[in-house]
């Protein structure tokens, strides 16, 4: 069922990208990372205090403030070392998106761990090469480093060869039919071809990424997936997104005061609040796989 939505929403999100007029495809792009892009990350808090079987109001603040320790500490480190903190973000969060398409499908491969970092760092190079110009404006300001001159086709080709390579090692333990695999991986490539950077990447991150790993997290906080649990989810969510929404609205409202490094600082609020989010979903993966 989510196979068929993640399809027929980038058919639509290509159609109205080609067809529509004064930008309604960035508008709606918008809409996906502040509703479920957002979303998707708010119920961090109530994850960790099932895992742990704890509605202890310490143990809940503890955990509060080494989500938040965890995230400045991110912050810093992208901050004064933005190209450091970008490779390394790009690879955490490759790995991240490959193990939200994979976890379920690789659950018995040994080698999951270079599926799942693979296949992501194809996503985010497809999305790169598609969309070279624009990555080059916005990354070569944020990280200080002159990204057009790394052979990015040919990267994307290695990349490509080697998951290729892995999925025939690893045929016996590949819970997919791989045929379908590069259908998906072709609809991908022709949304982000015909869509700008913003709303290719919004449409993969909420359509390929966020619905599935939201239907993920209300499995594993309530064991099914229903009308009711979802109702659920997005009461506990609701608070942690809210505060989410307060701290943009901040940034934007008070963006002239920071100046030239406003983007800067942008950038490195959302990679930091992200990371802590993938160690989280990590854990609850291999936990649900086990």
């Amino acid at each position: 069922m989510l196979s068929k939505g993640k399809i027929i929403s980038s058919i639509f999100i290509i159609w109205i990208s080609l067809y529509s007029f004064s930008n309604i495809d960035i508008i709606v792009a918008s809409i996906f990372i502040l509703s479920l892009g957002l979303g998707h990350g708010a119920c961090d808090i109530t994850l960790i205090t099932t895992k742990l079987n704890t509605s202890s109001f310490k143990i809940k603040s503890a955990i509060i403030f080494l989500y938040i320790l965890t995230a400045f500490t991110a912050f810093l480190v992208v901050y004064n070392l933005p190209l450091i903190g970008f490779i390394t973000f790009l690879l955490i969060s490759s790995y991240h998106f490959g193990e939200q398409h994979f976890h379920k499908k690789l659950s018995n491969s040994k080698l999951k761990f270079w599926h799942f970092s693979l296949y992501g760092m194809v996503i985010f190079l497809l999305m790169i090469e598609t969309n070279k110009e624009s990555v080059i404006n916005i990354l070569n300001p944020l990280i200080g480093s002159e990204i057009n001159q790394f052979p990015i086709q040919i990267i994307l080709f290695v990349f490509m060869g080697l998951t290729a390579l892995l999925w025939i090692i690893d045929f016996k333990n590949l819970k997919f039919f791989i045929p379908k695999e590069l259908f998906y991986l072709l609809v991908i490539y022709v949304l982000f071809y015909n869509t700008n950077l913003i709303v290719s990447f919004a449409s993969y991150f909420v359509i390929w990424h966020s619905i599935p790993s939201i239907n993920d997290q209300i499995d594993y906080l309530y064991k099914e997936v229903s009308k009711k649990t979802i109702l659920l989810y997005l009461k506990k969510s609701g608070y942690y997104w809210a505060v989410s929404i307060a701290g943009l609205v901040f940034l934007f409202s008070y963006g002239e005061i920071m100046g030239e490094n406003f983007y800067r600082i942008l950038y490195s609020f959302v990679v930091s609040v992200t990371i802590p989010h993938i160690f989280l979903i990590n854990n609850i993966l291999s936990e649900s796989n086990q």
